[in-house]
């Protein structure tokens, strides 16, 4: 393995492996590949980590293996597998993620709700310290903090968690699930960049959510920036509110 500074802020893309003969590849051919049309907005990184689902067994719904990048070319789905040639997606276009030998984390980082996901931006110091998979998320100094509060308080919570109104997709900064219903919470005011499409404002939204058992707590940055232990005392009271953990 190569020796890597624990400091590293180098860039890293979790990507999601669903068939073994997938991982084969990367570990024998040396390449990984992401269909354009469900790329994040950032492909390039320095590094690529594996997000194994249940296909994998007992290596499956954690992060086990990494690679560093070598190379990034667009591609035919037919160049990639031409003994596939007749494929429905055949034409359709990839990106074919050239990358070095795969590597064996010190440990793996697993997702405790076993929860469906598709690309993580993170860091690599990030990727070796991770406990689990909610530990990855590279997200604003002051949501940061209040993660770290959760984690110190007990407060098992899932970051950046879609769900769902009837057939409506959202994403929030935080979900904890209850005895007696859910909670989540959004953090308040546009980050820099941020394109994804999430619950920022009070709208009917919250209502139909609440119809399906879900308690929507905003927080205002500023306020996450001036008292923690407000913020973290509110999500208590709505945790309460809902039977408890």
């Amino acid at each position: 393995m190569d020796e890597i500074e624990l400091g590293s802020s180098q860039r890293v893309l979790v990507a999601v492996m669903n068939d073994p003969r997938d991982l084969e590849v990367a570990r024998d051919k040396g390449w990984y590949r992401i269909p354009l049309k469900r790329a994040p907005g950032r492909v390039a990184a320095d590094y690529l980590a594996f997000y194994q689902t249940k296909a994998f067994g007992d290596e499956g719904w954690a992060i086990n293996y990494y690679a560093p990048t070598r190379r990034y070319r667009l591609v035919t789905r037919a160049e990639l597998l031409p003994e596939e040639a007749d494929h429905p997606r055949a034409a359709e276009p990839y990106y074919k993620v050239e990358i070095g030998p795969l590597q064996r984390l010190p440990r793996s980082i697993p997702s405790r709700r076993l929860r469906r996901i598709t690309f993580i931006p993170t860091t690599l110091e990030r990727l070796l310290r991770a406990e689990e998979i909610n530990d990855l998320w590279d997200r604003d100094p002051r949501e940061e903090k209040l993660w770290q509060a959760f984690k110190r308080e007990g407060i098992e919570a899932e970051r950046q968690y879609e769900l769902e109104e009837g057939v409506v997709q959202h994403l929030v900064d935080f979900a904890i699930f209850c005895q007696e219903g859910q909670v989540a919470v959004v953090c308040e005011g546009e980050l820099a960049g941020e394109s994804v499409k999430v619950i920022r404002e009070r709208q009917a939204s919250d209502y139909g959510l609440a119809a399906c058992g879900w308690t929507v707590l905003r927080l205002d940055r500023q306020q996450l920036s001036r008292d923690v232990p407000g913020c973290l005392a509110a999500v208590r009271e709505a945790v309460s509110r809902c039977g408890g953990l």
